[in-house]
């Protein structure tokens, strides 16, 4: 029976750079939330001893109908027997994606985690996964990381595997600093290089305006560059007092206090390189939002609104200015 999960956005209400480590990562203090923006994986997984009966599948480019499996979606799986996809009938994770570009071998997070957890545990069967993807890649959405969270929790409650959180977290941790953020969910403090988790009650009362230009940003080099930018003393005791305030905004619900309070370091990297990240951060709060501020290395922007008409105004104006850029509504979740 085909399977379907969703995987959230997040944007980063802080983004402190504390300094980097011995390991060569930085060490960093965050506050995340979770946004109602999806991707969303449809998937099936067949069982060992039922895969035989599709060996004969890929000599054939139509669908066909087994009715002895009326438990398997064969037109899901029908998408991968097709030769034009590929398929190869002794692949075990069979990874297909609506963006072409997007890697679907070893290189995909999704793809990482499947394999680790099928190699650890001695799983033989076999999945296909078809990732639509919605949240833009490399925009500082942490898209990859919450599609291998979303992937391993699902993992872990199929297979009965009982993993601990910790155990979990230190799973997500080996394949991206922003994965153990998706395991935990809503909306936590993030310290390390994100692999320490402190979860936060979540405040879901405003709205977000998400709007992503047409520009791919590379993680690793905004933060080889942040080293490059000196921090007074005065700043970092500033941010620590605004680290603060998010959090108490955050349980008071203020949406005023939160609005005041967000900042990100790397958007002095980011911003000199791609114009249109300061230019949406002002166009955003020209048209009602309460502040607006890069979301992780960019170049995603975001506006935090307080009302629905007035995100659904900037929405209109942002789109109709910007009709290669991704321009969506969120809410926290």
């Amino acid at each position: 029976m085909k399977k379907i999960i969703k995987a959230p956005a997040k944007i980063n209400l802080c983004l402190k750079v504390n300094g980097k480590r011995d390991d060569g990562y930085h060490d960093l203090s965050m506050v995340m939330q979770e946004i109602s923006l999806f991707d969303t994986m449809e998937f099936e997984i067949v069982s060992e001893k039922d895969f035989d009966i599709f060996r004969f599948l890929p000599k054939f480019d139509i669908p066909i109908k087994l009715p002895e499996l009326p438990k398997i979606d064969i037109d899901f799986l029908n998408q991968f027997f097709v030769k034009k996809f590929d398929y190869d009938s002794d692949k075990q994770i069979n990874l297909r994606s609506n963006y072409g570009y997007i890697p679907t071998d070893e290189k995909n997070l999704v793809y990482k985690v499947i394999k680790y957890i099928f190699d650890k545990y001695g799983i033989k069967d076999k999945i296909y996964i078809f990732l639509k993807k919605m949240i833009p890649t490399s925009g500082g959405l942490g898209g990859g990381s919450s599609d291998a969270a979303s992937m391993l929790l699902f993992l872990d409650r199929h297979y009965k595997l009982k993993l601990s959180i910790d155990e979990l977290n230190a799973i997500a941790a080996m394949f991206g600093s922003d994965i153990p953020f998706f395991v935990h969910k809503k909306v936590s403090i993030c310290e390390g290089r994100g692999e320490i988790v402190k979860e936060l009650k979540s405040y879901n009362n405003y709205y977000i305006l998400i709007a992503t230009p047409n520009v791919r940003v590379s993680t690793r080099e905004i933060f080889s560059r942040v080293d490059q930018y000196s921090v007074s003393d005065e700043r970092r005791k500033e941010e620590d007092i605004k680290f603060l305030k998010v959090l108490e905004a955050i349980k008071e619900r203020n949406i005023y206090k939160l609005s005041d309070n967000v900042f990100n370091d790397l958007e002095i990297v980011t911003e000199p390189m791609f114009e249109k990240v300061g230019a949406f951060k002002k166009r955003i709060k020209e048209l009602g939002a309460i502040t607006s501020l890069m979301s992780g290395s960019g170049p995603t922007v975001f506006g935090i609104f307080n009302s629905y008409f007035k995100v659904l105004n900037c929405k209109n104006v942002m789109k109709k200015e910007n009709k290669d850029s991704f321009i969506f509504i969120a809410r926290p979740i």
